[in-house]
């Protein structure tokens, strides 16, 4: 019933969902061995995090490190453990009552007491080489409470971020329910990735060379490359036949990491029918000044500008190109949101031109927008970088109001931030506007939008090859640990169900 990625997987078919006899049978057969003595002579169990959870599925994050530690800088190296997962109900008697009925005494973070009985069954593990685990819990029922309690080396994890240690959060309380999947019929589930940054060598740099960057260890394939590739390859392993990428595809768009994207992404199918692309701002055109050995000055000056060059749109779309897909009755709408020399975004004349057409031509079908940029108020307001570096507020409210025209429009997605947040419509209150997680770092992984005829569900995943997560390991100390508290988001803005009458998909 357990998976743990990369590592050893252990399964259990006595399922936690069938009550007190499930989770006795669970205590009584003990084939999962007590974890044994800390290997290190000593380690502190942190980082916990409540990744994906699904109707029948929970993946926990958490990690084992030297304790007591060093001052690493912006490096903390972790240590092998046995990760473990236990959990049970928490309506069962078992998990939540000792045997004359006292309650469950809550002990640290996300463990629990029970006074006179066994500890929680473990129902999933993972030998890390790492230390940094990833652990799938499946066969759950559909919205029902767990407690849970998440160890390596017998070690409770505990959370290591102010993000996941907020009063009432799953890693403080020990609890999680699971989510409740969408009324009627599913009809598909798409991909979505964004910042994958194909090319980049330094990770975390804000400004110039700060802070120290994390950087690949020697010998390892390019930490973008790999943590793409694994992606592609868990979406395809999951059954999922289409991939949207939304932006920021590569470092600087230099011609050589546009062909190496293409190749990757070839991989997986053919772009235009099985993958589409939109722009970022790191795929905007160059000039060749603007680094002499990258290639610009191989391809064509792009019409209007002085000595601008678009190896990425020459291979993908033109520059400010708004384009269409259909996923079955789905309508999918990528907008070139980039600037020619800034990080922040617009929207020209003529490609809102193109849009509010497209809208208008059938404005109740489901449709689903891409964008690299995010467009909110709050989401400017709310970003590290300032209002400047999302769509320009004029622009939002000309695009919100658009949408807001086109009642079947009912997600527009984004990237940019790196980070996992749901921000407020302000003119566009039938729309539900949302910033995925990165996928080259931190939190490293891409998003599924499982589409039913009563409406969707979205889950964020970390990838989890071997190879990905030793990067993410890695990537998690980007600023110093800070990177994580700004881009891993709250449970609820990664994984979360809407109700909504989507019957046009069938």
């Amino acid at each position: 019933m357990g998976t743990g990625s990369g590592s050893r997987t252990i399964s259990r078919r006595t399922a936690l969902a069938g009550g007190a006899a499930g989770i006795g049978a669970l205590l009584a057969a003990s084939v999962i061995p007590k974890a044994r003595a800390a290997r290190t002579g000593g380690i502190e169990a942190t980082d916990l995090e409540v990744v994906t959870v699904t109707p029948t599925s929970v993946t926990f994050g958490f990690a084992s490190y030297t304790a007591p530690h060093p001052a690493y800088g912006p490096l903390r190296p972790t240590v092998p453990t046995l990760g473990e997962v236990a959990m049970a109900p928490a309506d069962d008697p078992l998990a939540v009552q000792d045997p004359v009925g006292s309650a469950a005494i809550p002990g640290p973070a996300g463990s629990w007491l029970r006074p006179g009985m066994p500890d929680l069954p473990v129902v999933a593990a993972s030998d890390s080489d790492t230390g940094f685990h990833l652990v799938t819990v499946v066969g759950l029922e559909p919205g029902r409470e767990y407690v849970f309690e998440c160890r390596c080396d017998g070690v409770p994890a505990t959370p290591g971020l102010m993000t996941t240690a907020m009063p009432g959060s799953p890693e403080v309380s020990g609890r999680i329910t699971t989510l409740t999947p969408p009324p009627g019929n599913h009809v598909t589930t798409i991909a979505v990735l964004n910042d994958t940054h194909i090319g980049e060598e330094k990770h975390g740099l804000i400004l110039g060379d700060f802070p120290e960057a994390i950087v690949q260890e020697p010998g390892l394939p390019p930490f973008p490359e790999l943590m793409l590739a694994g992606a592609l390859a868990e979406i395809r392993t999951r059954g999922v036949g289409h991939v949207f990428v939304n932006g920021d595809t590569t470092s600087e768009a230099r011609p050589r990491e546009v062909r190496r994207f293409r190749e990757i992404m070839d991989g997986f199918g053919a772009h235009g029918v099985d993958w589409h692309v939109t722009r970022g701002n790191h795929d905007r055109p160059h000039v060749p000044s603007s680094d002499p050995a990258a290639g610009y000055e191989n391809h064509p000056m792009l019409p209007g500008t002085d000595d601008h060059r678009d190896p990425w749109g020459e291979m993908f779309v033109p520059r400010q190109t708004m384009w269409r897909t259909d996923v079955g009755g789905l309508r999918v709408l990528g907008l070139d949101t980039s600037m020619l020399d800034e990080s922040g975004d617009r929207i020209e004349d003529a490609q809102f031109a193109a849009l509010e057409a497209e809208l208008a031509a059938a404005p109740e079908r489901p449709t689903l927008l891409l964008a690299h940029h995010p467009v909110t108020a709050e989401a400017a307001f709310t970003n590290v970088g300032s209002p400047s570096f999302t769509l320009n507020l004029d622009h939002s409210d000309r695009l919100q109001r658009m949408l807001a025209a086109a009642p079947g429009t009912f997600l527009m997605a984004a990237g940019h931030t790196h980070r996992a947040r749901r921000t407020a419509g302000d003119a566009a209150g039938n729309v539900d506007f949302v910033e995925f997680g990165s996928a080259a770092g931190y939190p490293g992984g891409y998003t599924l939008i499982h589409l039913h005829t009563g409406g969707y569900q979205v889950n964020f995943h970390r990838t989890g090859t071997p190879e990905a997560l030793h990067w993410s390991s890695r990537s998690r100390w980007a600023m110093y640990g800070l990177n994580p508290e700004y881009t891993l988001g709250a449970t609820a803005h990664r994984n979360y169900v809407v109700e909504r009458d989507l019957s046009g998909l069938a």
